[in-house]
Protein backbone atom coordinates (compact mmCIF):
# COMPACT_ATOMS: atom_id res chain seq x y z
CA UNK A 1 0.00 0.00 0.00
CA UNK A 2 1.61 3.21 -0.66
CA UNK A 3 2.91 5.27 2.03
CA UNK A 4 0.66 8.68 0.65
CA UNK A 5 -2.38 6.68 1.71
CA UNK A 6 -1.20 5.05 4.51
CA UNK A 7 -0.65 8.54 5.87
CA UNK A 8 -4.21 10.14 4.25
CA UNK A 9 -5.90 6.74 6.66
CA UNK A 10 -4.21 8.40 9.87
CA UNK A 11 -4.63 12.34 8.90
CA UNK A 12 -1.12 13.05 8.38
CA UNK A 13 -0.13 13.77 5.15
CA UNK A 14 2.32 16.47 5.52
CA UNK A 15 6.33 16.69 5.42
CA UNK A 16 6.95 15.87 9.25
CA UNK A 17 4.12 12.41 8.87
CA UNK A 18 6.43 11.05 6.05
CA UNK A 19 9.65 11.10 7.84
CA UNK A 20 7.29 9.53 10.68
CA UNK A 21 5.68 7.05 8.77
CA UNK A 22 9.44 6.22 7.15
CA UNK A 23 10.72 5.42 10.71
CA UNK A 24 7.76 3.97 12.14
CA UNK A 25 7.52 1.31 9.17
CA UNK A 26 11.36 0.34 9.70
CA UNK A 27 10.87 -0.02 12.78
CA UNK A 28 7.48 -2.16 12.44
CA UNK A 29 9.47 -3.97 9.77
CA UNK A 30 12.23 -4.61 11.67
CA UNK A 31 10.51 -6.16 14.51
CA UNK A 32 8.28 -8.20 12.23
CA UNK A 33 11.83 -9.66 10.72
CA UNK A 34 13.45 -9.95 14.01
CA UNK A 35 10.57 -12.02 15.71
CA UNK A 36 10.15 -14.75 13.13
CA UNK A 37 13.58 -15.91 14.83
CA UNK A 38 12.72 -15.07 18.04
CA UNK A 39 12.44 -18.68 19.87
CA UNK A 40 11.03 -17.14 23.64
CA UNK A 41 7.41 -16.58 23.59
CA UNK A 42 7.34 -13.48 26.24
CA UNK A 43 9.77 -11.76 23.75
CA UNK A 44 7.80 -12.53 20.39
CA UNK A 45 4.71 -11.20 22.32
CA UNK A 46 6.37 -7.84 23.45
CA UNK A 47 7.87 -7.06 20.06
CA UNK A 48 4.02 -7.64 18.54
CA UNK A 49 3.20 -5.17 21.00
CA UNK A 50 5.80 -3.08 20.11
CA UNK A 51 5.00 -2.89 16.67
CA UNK A 52 1.25 -1.67 17.72
CA UNK A 53 -0.70 -4.60 18.03
CA UNK A 54 -3.03 -4.65 21.38
CA UNK A 55 -2.57 -7.64 23.19
CA UNK A 56 -3.89 -8.54 26.60
CA UNK A 57 -2.49 -10.38 29.65
CA UNK A 58 -1.02 -14.26 29.08
CA UNK A 59 -1.48 -14.54 25.20
CA UNK A 60 0.48 -16.94 23.75
CA UNK A 61 1.46 -16.39 20.30
CA UNK A 62 3.02 -19.11 18.04
CA UNK A 63 6.39 -19.36 15.54
CA UNK A 64 5.74 -17.03 12.42
CA UNK A 65 3.01 -15.62 12.61
CA UNK A 66 2.31 -12.64 10.69
CA UNK A 67 -0.29 -9.71 11.51
CA UNK A 68 -0.97 -7.02 9.49
CA UNK A 69 2.30 -4.98 8.60
CA UNK A 70 0.59 -1.65 7.06
CA UNK A 71 -1.59 -1.44 9.89
CA UNK A 72 -1.00 -3.44 13.18
CA UNK A 73 -2.48 -0.81 15.51
CA UNK A 74 -6.07 -2.13 14.41
CA UNK A 75 -5.67 -5.48 15.59
CA UNK A 76 -7.08 -6.30 19.31
CA UNK A 77 -6.12 -9.78 20.85
CA UNK A 78 -8.11 -10.81 24.30
CA UNK A 79 -6.70 -11.90 27.41
CA UNK A 80 -5.32 -15.55 27.80
CA UNK A 81 -6.19 -16.26 23.65
CA UNK A 82 -3.85 -18.42 22.12
CA UNK A 83 -2.65 -17.78 18.33
CA UNK A 84 -1.19 -21.66 16.50
CA UNK A 85 1.66 -20.98 14.43
CA UNK A 86 1.79 -19.87 10.94
CA UNK A 87 -1.65 -17.76 11.59
CA UNK A 88 -2.13 -14.73 9.69
CA UNK A 89 -4.10 -12.08 10.65
CA UNK A 90 -5.15 -9.24 8.76
CA UNK A 91 -6.31 -5.39 9.06
CA UNK A 92 -6.54 -4.43 5.21
CA UNK A 93 -6.79 -5.36 1.83
CA UNK A 94 -5.83 -3.96 -1.11
CA UNK A 95 -5.03 -4.66 -4.75
CA UNK A 96 -1.22 -2.89 -4.78
CA UNK A 97 -0.62 -3.37 -8.91
CA UNK A 98 -2.34 -0.93 -10.98
CA UNK A 99 -5.56 -2.90 -12.25
CA UNK A 100 -9.11 -2.42 -13.38
CA UNK A 101 -10.27 -5.18 -10.34
CA UNK A 102 -9.57 -1.78 -8.13
CA UNK A 103 -12.50 -1.09 -8.90
CA UNK A 104 -14.69 -3.95 -7.84
CA UNK A 105 -12.17 -4.56 -4.68
CA UNK A 106 -11.18 -1.18 -3.26
CA UNK A 107 -9.26 -0.98 -0.18
CA UNK A 108 -10.78 -2.51 2.56
CA UNK A 109 -9.02 -0.77 6.02
CA UNK A 110 -11.17 -2.70 9.36
CA UNK A 111 -9.77 -3.31 12.89
CA UNK A 112 -9.67 -7.23 13.20
CA UNK A 113 -10.43 -8.14 17.20
CA UNK A 114 -9.93 -11.79 18.53
CA UNK A 115 -12.04 -11.89 21.95
CA UNK A 116 -11.01 -13.56 25.31
CA UNK A 117 -9.68 -16.96 25.85
CA UNK A 118 -9.70 -17.81 22.06
CA UNK A 119 -7.65 -20.57 20.59
CA UNK A 120 -6.57 -20.15 16.97
CA UNK A 121 -5.20 -23.45 15.85
CA UNK A 122 -2.72 -23.39 13.32
CA UNK A 123 -2.61 -22.65 10.05
CA UNK A 124 -5.70 -19.94 10.23
CA UNK A 125 -6.46 -17.02 7.56
CA UNK A 126 -8.37 -13.76 9.13
CA UNK A 127 -9.75 -11.42 7.03
CA UNK A 128 -9.70 -7.72 7.90
CA UNK A 129 -12.99 -6.58 9.78
CA UNK A 130 -13.42 -9.81 11.76
CA UNK A 131 -14.43 -10.31 15.32
CA UNK A 132 -13.54 -13.96 17.09
CA UNK A 133 -16.15 -14.21 20.02
CA UNK A 134 -14.83 -14.67 23.30
CA UNK A 135 -13.75 -18.36 24.01
CA UNK A 136 -14.49 -19.46 20.53
CA UNK A 137 -12.29 -21.78 18.76
CA UNK A 138 -10.81 -21.76 14.92
CA UNK A 139 -9.51 -24.88 13.69
CA UNK A 140 -6.37 -25.78 11.65
CA UNK A 141 -6.56 -24.21 7.99
CA UNK A 142 -9.70 -22.38 8.42
CA UNK A 143 -10.09 -19.03 6.44
CA UNK A 144 -12.47 -16.51 8.58
CA UNK A 145 -14.04 -13.89 6.28
CA UNK A 146 -16.94 -13.53 8.33
CA UNK A 147 -17.54 -12.65 12.42
CA UNK A 148 -17.25 -15.65 14.91
CA UNK A 149 -19.83 -15.70 18.13
CA UNK A 150 -18.52 -16.70 21.10
CA UNK A 151 -18.18 -20.10 22.38
CA UNK A 152 -18.59 -21.83 19.24
CA UNK A 153 -15.99 -24.16 17.12
CA UNK A 154 -15.26 -22.58 13.59
CA UNK A 155 -13.33 -24.57 11.18
CA UNK A 156 -13.70 -24.88 6.97
CA UNK A 157 -13.09 -22.64 4.00
CA UNK A 158 -14.80 -20.23 4.60
CA UNK A 159 -14.96 -20.76 8.24
CA UNK A 160 -18.90 -22.14 9.27
CA UNK A 161 -19.55 -22.61 12.81
CA UNK A 162 -19.77 -26.16 13.00
CA UNK A 163 -20.46 -26.74 16.97
CA UNK A 164 -21.35 -24.55 19.83
CA UNK A 165 -19.12 -24.83 23.31
CA UNK A 166 -21.96 -23.27 25.24
CA UNK A 167 -23.42 -26.60 27.66
CA UNK A 168 -19.44 -27.79 27.37
CA UNK A 169 -18.75 -24.69 29.18
CA UNK A 170 -20.89 -23.84 31.07
CA UNK A 171 -19.50 -25.82 34.57
CA UNK A 172 -16.55 -23.57 34.26
CA UNK A 173 -18.48 -19.77 33.84
CA UNK A 174 -16.78 -18.92 36.54
CA UNK A 175 -13.12 -19.80 35.20
CA UNK A 176 -13.99 -17.34 32.73
CA UNK A 177 -14.11 -13.96 34.98
CA UNK A 178 -11.14 -15.71 37.06
CA UNK A 179 -8.68 -16.92 34.90
CA UNK A 180 -5.13 -18.35 36.31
Amino acid sequence: MPSKEVLQYYGMDHFFGRIWYAIRFLWRFFLDKLIFLTPVKPWRTAMHRWRGIRIGKGVYIGHEVLFDRVFPDLITIGDHSAIGDRTIITAHANIPSDTILKKIYPRNIKKTTIGRGVWIMPGVTICPGVTVGDEAVVATGAVVTKDVPPRTLVAGVPAHVVKDLSPLLAPYNNDFNNPK
